[in-house]
């Protein structure tokens, strides 16, 4: 389903062998001349790579909300040396959410989304890494310090698309992260409440 949004310019990481939302924001500003790009990561993982891939383009803006603790973040921001560990290169908008903080999630979401629109151009395309990691479903244990509800996650992803809707913003969706029997059922909710 795409979003493999921890791929770097070193090489692949974290399940994700090329991060494949760069190289298509990147094919979509060359040939069908799209300036601006936001890419809204909404997975259980900071969007890392795509930081990192995109830290000196312009034409595409970055928001992750994802954990604040845990993989990729689970180690020191430096090296022995003092380099900054790429996993850590900001987004331009980060927003981080602390283990038992799940009832802030949607406000800090809706205030990412609002700052996106007051800081950065209005973009052409909207890339949204959905990902159902952050969902109490979800059986990957990395994701486990992020605990929304089904319920939440649909109110989520209404709240993205009717965002993006209201702005006349283009939108597409990859499936990123999302593991076990269950994680299907955050995509085909949101798809049935659109088919609705």
């Amino acid at each position: 389903g795409g979003g493999l949004h921890h791929a770097m310019t070193c090489g692949g990481r974290g399940f994700c062998a090329v991060n494949d939302i760069v190289v298509a924001a990147r094919w979509a500003q060359k040939t069908r001349h799209l300036k601006q790009i936001w890419i809204i990561d909404v997975d259980a993982h900071k969007g890392d790579g795509t930081a990192q891939m995109t830290q000196d383009d312009e034409g595409i803006t970055t928001l992750s909300i994802h954990m604040a603790n845990g993989w990729p973040l689970d180690q020191e921001p430096c090296d022995a040396e003092g380099n900054l560990h790429p996993w850590y290169i900001p987004s331009d908008l980060d927003i981080p959410i602390e283990e038992g903080q799940e009832s802030q999630y949607l406000e800090q979401l809706q205030g990412g989304l609002g700052t996106l629109l007051a800081r950065y151009p209005k973009p052409d395309l909207a890339i949204v890494v959905q990902g159902s990691a952050p969902c109490d479903i979800d059986e990957l244990p990395s994701s486990a310090p992020l605990q929304l509800t089904l319920a939440q996650m649909l109110e989520r992803d209404q709240m993205v698309f009717s965002f993006l809707s209201e702005n006349e913003i283009p939108q597409a969706y990859l499936m990123s992260g999302g593991y076990g029997k269950q994680a299907h059922r955050v995509y085909c909710q949101f798809f049935d409440d659109l088919l609705g």
